[in-house]
């Protein structure tokens, strides 16, 4: 029979090791709040570029309801009565928040007077709490005007110009994430973020080209 290897007596010493460690995961943790005070530095001198793209955005009709419609998910969620009341929208932005006890996102939508509603501007903000992930959620209220509420009634649009898909569902309008008890950021608003709001003019063009998963090598 084999002779089994007897047991060390005494067990091993571990504490070089637990020290390295622990210096590794202060590093790591420096790297970390460095990353985090690096990136709000950069969103500083990115906010005044941000205005300015606005600006220029509001400028060119449709912006906003092309770029929307050529992005492969969101379009989905934009029908065919919403396309008129898009046409108003002249401004998207986008706004990180990072405050005391809580960080997360505001989306800001601007419209041009319009027959659907009577606001100038409508939110949807999204804040979590920075150590238990509570949310705290604030959206705008919609104040439709008389026969025009797109929620609650499907009214015919006119035809879009960007490179869209026939909705599957008129009923399932994209102002829906507006109501109160919406309380999910995606995936709309993952795909403002992080998609459009990042390259607005990539999608305004059509070159979205993102490949399909199910598409074969």
């Amino acid at each position: 029979f084999a002779k089994m290897a007897d047991e060390p007596e005494e067990s091993p010493d571990f504490s070089e090791l637990t020290e390295v460690e622990a210096k590794l995961k202060s590093l790591h943790e420096e790297l970390e709040e460095k990353m985090v005070e690096l990136d709000r530095t950069y969103n500083r001198k990115k906010r005044p570029l941000f205005d300015e793209r606005i600006k220029v955005c509001s400028t060119i009709p449709n912006f906003w309801l092309n770029t929307f419609l050529n992005h492969r998910d969101l379009q989905h969620y934009v029908t065919a009565s919403d396309y008129d009341c898009l046409r108003h929208l002249t401004a998207l932005d986008v706004r990180e928040i990072d405050e005391e006890g809580y960080q997360g996102t505001r989306y800001v939508f601007q419209f041009s007077k319009n027959s659907f509603f009577n606001n100038t501007e409508l939110h949807k903000e999204f804040k979590y709490h920075k150590e238990s992930g509570e949310l705290v959620l604030s959206t705008a209220k919609i104040d439709w005007k008389q026969g025009m509420n797109l929620i609650d009634k499907s009214d015919k649009g006119a035809e879009g110009t960007g490179k869209r898909d026939e909705p599957e569902d008129d009923n399932d309008t994209f102002f829906t994430w507006f109501r109160e008890d919406e309380d999910s950021e995606v995936p709309i608003g993952e795909w403002l973020r992080e998609d459009i709001w990042k390259d607005p003019f990539t999608y305004f063009c059509g070159e979205d080209n993102g490949e399909d998963e199910d598409d074969e090598g």
